[in-house]
């Protein structure tokens, strides 16, 4: 089956998918309970927020609307988290965000009975149960396939900078990784994962994915795990490298920045790369977070993610005045001088000696009060609104 036409929309639309881990409250494992939930909503017949299935049955995925602006996005998240949050309530189990459960197993994930998550895992094995991370994925709307195109080739170069800052998944099987995002290193055994070829326009992109699909090597671009898609069926590119914010109002300030980084980058001068350092700036960006340091593709200048997220947002400001997201930039600018996430999260298993379990209860607390709940004291600046 071909890749359908694409879809002619309206330019800087957004809607996020946004995957949830169920979390059983007396230890804090994860819960095999998307079955019982998805059940219990479809009794509800509440059509006001979209859920569906997830690869195993200890999570779920929340489909928004679309967005004008990422303030609307934010007031649909925040009526979602009530409403999930009270049928999770009765079914006994707590949701929580964040790129990793920290404690999971693989060998003792439930493969989500649907036709395609057996399919994955017949052809992947094992790795489609390691696929049991979590993330945020922000649909940008391009306008037409050309523009979604350019505009990949234009955002990509910023892509590890946007990982470093939505970095919250340190932990993976009881162990600290290392790495300030260490989910999307579970997408690298994936066949078509990382960057998306520099493709010359829509024809040569539509040819290659075409061409995969007529030897029966891949079944549709949902088997293509690139770090940006485009997503022909919704006329939208799909941003796919964020661990799931840990608050609601995080998520909404990560999808304005990406609709302001696309607004930008749809009104400035195509250029061309002189350095692959794409591979380099992404890994800097999984293992350190804000900590690491980027390579330029157009200079070959090296500068520190904090610097190039200063030099960006700067850039970015006229164009978040026309968006109405001057907010989400001020408190992006503020993520820069606060704590990591992910240093957040090693601090609290450090003060609980080594319990991971307070790691998972705090991540719970955060997506239940809608904000990221520094202990004992004050909050994350970047995820209270203004």
């Amino acid at each position: 089956m071909s890749l359908p036409p694409f879809k002619s929309g309206s330019l800087l639309t957004m809607g996020i998918e946004l995957e949830l881990m169920l979390l059983d409250p007396q230890d804090y494992t994860m819960a095999p309970a998307a079955l019982t939930l998805l059940d219990l909503m479809r009794v509800r017949q509440d059509t006001r927020f979209v859920f569906c299935p997830e690869i195993t049955q200890g999570m779920v995925e929340f489909n928004s609307a679309v967005h004008p602006r990422w303030h609307s996005l934010r007031d649909e998240l925040t009526g979602m988290r009530g409403f999930l949050g009270a049928l999770a309530a009765e079914c006994g189990i707590l949701i929580a965000g964040g790129g990793t459960h920290a404690l999971q197993d693989w060998k003792d994930r439930e493969v989500f009975p649907a036709e395609r998550y057996e399919w994955l895992g017949e052809k992947f094995g094992y790795l489609s149960k390691k696929f049991t991370i979590f993330g945020m994925h922000v649909h940008i709307g391009a306008g037409d396939a050309e523009t979604a195109i350019a505009l990949i080739r234009a955002v990509t170069p910023w892509v590890p900078l946007l990982i470093a800052l939505s970095a919250a998944s340190p932990y993976q099987e009881g162990v600290d990784t290392g790495f300030a995002c260490s989910r999307l290193h579970s997408l690298t055994p994936f066949p078509y994962a990382g960057a998306m070829p520099d493709f010359a326009d829509w024809g040569e992109c539509e040819r290659y994915i075409n061409g995969l699909i007529e030897l029966g090597i891949v079944g549709s671009i949902k088997d293509f795990y690139w770090d940006v898609r485009p997503k022909p069926e919704f006329g939208t590119i799909e941003f796919r490298i964020f661990d799931t914010p840990l608050s609601v109002d995080l998520a909404a300030d990560m999808a304005g920045l990406v609709q302001v980084l696309c607004a930008a980058m749809l009104d400035s001068q195509p250029l061309t790369a002189l350095h692959d350092s794409y591979p380099y700036n992404r890994f800097q960006a999984c293992r350190y977070g804000l900590a690491g340091e980027m390579v330029n593709p157009y200079t070959g200048e090296r500068q520190s993610f904090v610097d190039a997220a200063e030099a960006l947002l700067k850039q970015l400001e006229p164009y978040a005045r026309e968006l109405d997201a001057t907010a989400v930039l001020q408190r992006m600018r503020q993520r820069l001088h606060d704590d990591m996430l992910s240093d957040v999260m090693r601090n609290i298993v450090a003060e609980a000696d080594g319990d991971l379990k307070r790691l998972l209860a705090w991540q719970a607390q955060c997506f239940g009060a809608g904000e990221i709940l520094l202990p004992g004291t004050t909050k994350v600046a970047a995820a209270s609104p203004v």
